[in-house]
């Protein structure tokens, strides 16, 4: 194992299941299964990069962030987690949901194919299966620290080219469903409720979607695509999640500088319910 120091600060770094934290340069072994980096903004992304190098992202050349508010917040799609509040079966939710919402959408909503209008729902706020990824760590921050009081902040890193590769008939690579799948997302998930002989992948797939929509471009967003194991990402394939936490010490210094870097409501959110909302924070409306 190799660790870096750090002088003037905490530092904790995991590796399997034991940790080693170093204060004042002195390492101490502890059972902590996360990364906590403390103390300046320096040390917390010094800390991140030494996330990036470590063997669990050897190779990765596009990690990918999601920004949580609250520690209870697990790696789970809306549609997996919510679903049996419904009374109704996983499969057959999900269809009557793309349904209804092909249907009353009408023409505010454009696209070209079934994945394109799972994408829009999905930034509508329908549930889905799939969860939001972004290439740009600053937008990961400004959704954990978008709540007025986050409770416990903390970002989560994805390697989404080894998720991938634990699947037998997906090499390496990011996927593009419109190009990779030879069907649409209406003729597997959607008809999974009345078509006994579709097969699902168990586990998640990282999925790349062209930016058709005006969100996704925004966030620079791609997806997970859950399947059949509804568990949480990171109890699933804990080889290929790392989360780390925000010290609340940081928190209003983050904030200052994903603002000063542009990331806001508006830019997150390009539309006028965006815009109307970053008038209100700039003027504690």
């Amino acid at each position: 194992m190799r660790c870096c120091r750090i002088d003037d600060c905490e530092l904790r770094i995991s590796r399997g299941n034991f940790n080693v934290r170093f204060i004042n340069n002195e390492p101490i072994v502890c059972g902590i299964h996360q990364i906590e980096f403390m103390e300046t903004l320096d040390s917390f992304f010094d800390g991140i990069d030494q996330v990036l190098k470590s063997s669990k992202f050897i190779g990765c050349n596009l990690p990918v962030y999601r920004g949580h508010s609250k520690a209870s917040y697990k790696l789970i799609p809306t549609l997996q987690r919510e679903y049996a509040k419904t009374g109704k079966s996983i499969n057959v939710l999900e269809n009557n949901l793309y349904c209804d919402f092909r249907s009353l959408v009408g023409p505010k909503i454009k696209f070209e194919n079934s994945w394109d209008l799972l994408f829009s729902m999905r930034h509508e706020g329908v549930p889905t299966r799939l969860l939001d990824w972004t290439e740009n760590i600053g937008t990961a921050l400004f959704f954990a620290l978008d709540a007025p009081k986050p409770e416990d902040p903390h970002i989560w890193i994805l390697n989404p080219y080894k998720l991938n590769k634990k699947h037998d008939d997906i090499e390496e690579y990011l996927v593009n469903p419109e190009e990779d799948f030879s069907k649409q997302y209406h003729e597997t998930y959607v008809a999974l409720c009345y078509d006994a002989d579709i097969s699902i992948a168990e586990l998640p797939i990282a999925i790349y979607p062209r930016r058709s929509n005006d969100r996704i471009f925004a966030q620079r967003g791609l997806f997970t695509i859950h399947g059949k194991d509804e568990n949480a990402l990171e109890d699933m394939c804990p080889d290929c999640t790392h989360r780390i936490d925000i010290p609340k010490s940081l928190v209003e210094k983050l904030r200052l500088l994903i603002s000063n870097f542009g990331i806001n409501k508006y830019s997150v959110y390009p539309d006028f319910k965006g815009l109307s909302d970053h008038l209100k924070d700039i003027y504690k409306y």
